[in-house]
């Protein structure tokens, strides 16, 4: 009798998974188009009512779902059919987007600029359904030892939009304020064929039994509590974003008092997504070599040095290269934190944790946000930027004094 070895059979290569390519296509055209929106959003806020207290209060508004419905959304979307869920999100996404440009026509005054608002809180809303069901698409399409693969070349597409989305938007900006939200539009159609054409169903029977949602929540915050680490980084990243928030409304206004024209201000954050390739790129060599904690202090001591160039420099290249600077700390920072949040966080609590923190880290961008712009109204760049400083000071030497945060290392 002969032994017969059983050899595993190797999955499929990523550019050879059909169901992954057409989501991964129709993702990178539809994020180009959500860029453009992003881009030039504030923008029409900030020509039609001249404030930038206005514009913050409309991203305000975008983020605000993330706070309000971060937990629910969690839970229904791993209840639902993730690919209706998708299409449905895809179709209002592209209705809400259309219907700025109709905003403008059929109103004016008051009346145009809430119905602005409402069309930005319900973006948001939309938007996070959607990014809950992609992320636990891509993870079902994909064989996990491909996961890490495919999460770098979702962050690939983030860094290309950022870095591209702005000059396209300001591009079609100048030559007409509708016509960002019309090419976004266009390209959730993209999306949309390109749902239809998956096979699969991007997800497994759905399960007959059924926690309750509050049940899980505190599992979740309790684990949360009791990580030491994880309770730190958790407030790192949310003062973190804060000050990134702070950078993007800092040179919409100094953009704005210097007179910069719309097409150099789409290079200026345009200099961030090279900035956040390049800190992508260095991301796999420096979680190798460099310790956990020695990598977030050299990030935040970037920000401590770069951050107050911001209440000084006035011209289009040097604010592009501390925008660029800025987004490269940022995205090494935002790299590894996730990774060790992934890779301590227990399976069957990943989906809490993570919407625990997507509701912290949001809740402090919607409140934060706002007031910044009203900072910026009120007291102006310079003081702005002393505040927004302070606070990196004081998160910097928390993470110098932490013994905690000093010795943590990957699993």
């Amino acid at each position: 009798m002969t032994n017969t070895e059983v050899i595993p059979q190797q999955p499929v290569s990523l550019w050879r998974n059909r169901d992954y390519l057409l989501l991964w296509l129709g993702n990178a055209v539809s994020s180009l188009g959500t860029s453009c929106t992003q881009f030039a959003f504030p923008l029409l806020i900030v020509g039609l009512t001249h404030s930038i207290a206005a514009a913050s209060l409309a991203y305000s508004l975008g983020q605000l779902p993330y706070v309000l419905l971060s937990l629910p959304a969690g839970a229904l979307v791993d209840r639902w059919p993730r690919k209706r869920v998708m299409l449905l999100c895809t179709f209002c996404l592209m209705v809400c987007v259309a219907s700025i440009p109709m905003a403008l026509f059929l109103t004016s005054g008051p009346l145009r600029l809430l119905l602005l608002y409402a069309i930005a809180f319900g973006l948001g809303a939309i938007s996070l359904f959607d990014e809950l069901a992609k992320q636990a698409a891509r993870a079902w399409v994909v064989p996990k030892s491909q996961l890490p693969t495919a999460v770098a070349q979702n962050e690939l597409i983030v860094g290309s939009c950022a870095l591209v989305g702005p000059a396209l938007g300001s591009w079609l900006f100048s030559i007409s304020r509708l016509l960002p939200f019309v090419t976004d539009a266009l390209s959730s159609l993209i999306l949309l064929s390109s749902l239809l054409s998956i096979r699969s169903p991007m997800q497994d029977e759905r399960r007959t039994e059924r926690h309750h949602l509050l049940l899980e929540v505190r599992e979740g915050l309790t684990w949360l509590w009791e990580h030491e680490v994880v309770r730190s980084i958790l407030l790192i990243s949310s003062y973190v974003n804060l000050a990134i928030t702070a950078s993007v409304l800092l040179v919409l206004a100094i953009v704005q008092q210097q007179h910069i024209p719309s097409v150099l201000y789409g290079l200026i954050v345009a200099a961030g997504g090279v900035g956040n390739l390049l800190g992508t790129a260095l991301c796999p060599p420096m979680l190798r070599r460099i310790r956990f904690g020695l990598t977030l202090r050299c990030a935040l001591i970037v920000f401590v040095f770069v951050f107050p160039l911001y209440g000084f420099i006035t011209t289009p290249l040097l604010l592009g290269a501390v925008f660029a600077g800025i987004a490269l700390s940022d995205s090494i920072r935002a790299v590894f934190i996730d990774s060790y949040r992934f890779a301590v966080a227990p399976d069957a609590l990943q989906g809490c944790v993570s919407s625990i923190y997507r509701l912290i880290l949001f809740s402090v961008l919607t409140i934060g946000s706002f007031a910044l712009g009203l900072s910026l109204e009120h007291l102006g760049v310079l003081p702005t930027v002393g505040i927004v400083w302070s606070g990196l000071l004081l998160i910097t030497g928390f993470l110098f004094l932490s013994r905690h945060m000093r010795q943590a290392t990957f699993p």
